[in-house]
């Protein structure tokens, strides 16, 4: 594949998981079988952008694919909730996505964390911007805590 396709390929990740979201919330009853998919693709996503942009820290890649991963995981980050519309069936999900079935008992926390990972991936495309690849390592890991301790609290 060429570079361009993937660049192409990886460039429509974001609007895939938003129209795959999109199509769960049109459908009506949501059921975790039409969430876990938009779950899953927006953090396999995520997984592959952060180990690209760990790829550019460490001296290997160039930094406007870093960018754009950067970018990616920004949009990621803010779409999350999206995943989650009003009406979803939750309570299925603990049995068919990995969600801890607390998670929401308390959805309050569920968006904190989330803006917390949407700050902590806006400082880490700034860091990406910016170029100094130490900056970028220190922020990558504040970015990952920051997925960890949603994962930790929120899935089994």
């Amino acid at each position: 594949m060429s570079q361009k396709a993937k660049q192409i390929g990886w460039a429509t990740w974001p609007a895939l998981v938003m129209i795959l979201a999109a199509s769960v919330v049109s459908s009506g009853v949501l059921h975790a079988e039409s969430i876990v998919p938009a779950l899953h693709a927006t953090m396999r996503t995520m997984r592959a952008s952060l180990a690209q942009i760990g790829e550019f820290a460490k001296g290997n890649g160039e930094q406007t694919a870093a960018l754009d991963s950067a970018t990616k995981v920004v949009t990621l980050a803010k779409s999350i909730p999206a995943i989650f519309p009003p009406g979803s069936e939750l309570t299925e999900l603990p049995s068919k996505g990995g969600a801890a079935p607390t998670s929401w008992d308390d959805v309050d926390r569920f968006l904190d964390a989330q803006k917390h990972l949407v700050i902590e991936t806006s400082k880490l495309l700034a860091a990406v911007n910016d170029g100094n690849k130490e900056a970028i390592g220190r922020q990558l890991e504040t970015t990952r805590k920051a997925c960890s301790a949603c994962h930790e609290q929120f899935r089994d």
